[in-house]
């Protein structure tokens, strides 16, 4: 793990496994091996906690909760972002939908004799966000897939009590960009066509 270290933190609170609840304030320490929180203690560095050391955390505004074990959707049971991790929820109500947040390595492509490439060369980092659900009546979370084909055959099963919409999704009319649009037309039984993409960013506000 990364050493920990000053930021802008935020107020909030956090819960142990052991179901211990401590005020503080915190920050989302992210490397591309993991992610975990960081608890301000003033003039001291700040401590690490783990994923496997909580159960749910309250930052500013936002909520997080720790999952482990999160399939994706239409595959067996595996564990794609670690045995536990961090997830921040951003609706809740007949179903539950969160986002991961993963920072992931960038290394450099191309032919070996290129200039100044060395194979395997990091090459910094980007952000790899996924949309993880909690469907209405079930315990367990579940990733949505990002690939158009896999997206068109899974995701309609989560939204089958509107058909038209489910229907569209099957269709491969709107896909994974579209998934605040689709949210949004879910929760106001609109239709999705009728969504611009400009109501669907204030879904999860």
């Amino acid at each position: 793990m990364e050493a920990a270290a000053h930021g802008k933190y935020q107020p909030g609170w956090y819960t142990l496994q052991d179901g211990s609840r401590h005020a503080g304030k915190l920050r989302v320490w992210q490397t591309p091996s993991r992610n975990s929180l960081q608890v301000e203690q003033g003039k001291a560095d700040p401590i690490n906690l783990a994923p496997e050391q909580l159960r749910h955390f309250v930052m500013g505004r936002d909520s997080f909760i720790v999952a482990r074990q999160v399939p994706l959707a239409g595959q067996p049971m595996t564990v794609p972002f670690g045995e536990a991790d961090i997830y921040r929820v951003v609706m809740t109500g007949k179903f539950q939908v969160l986002q991961h947040d993963q920072l992931v390595a960038d290394y450099r492509s191309g032919p070996a004799f290129a200039p100044g490439y060395a194979p395997g060369q990091y090459g910094g980092t980007h952000h790899n966000l996924a949309w993880v659900l909690r469907p209405a009546g079930q315990a367990d979370l579940v990733v949505l897939p990002s690939e158009e084909k896999e997206f068109a055959r899974e995701v309609p099963a989560f939204f089958i009590d509107n058909p038209a919409l489910a229907q569209r999704i099957h269709a491969g009319l709107v896909g994974h960009p579209d998934f605040k649009r689709i949210v949004y037309a879910y929760v106001f039984h609109k239709d999705v066509e009728q969504v611009t993409y400009e109501e669907a960013g204030t879904i999860f506000h």
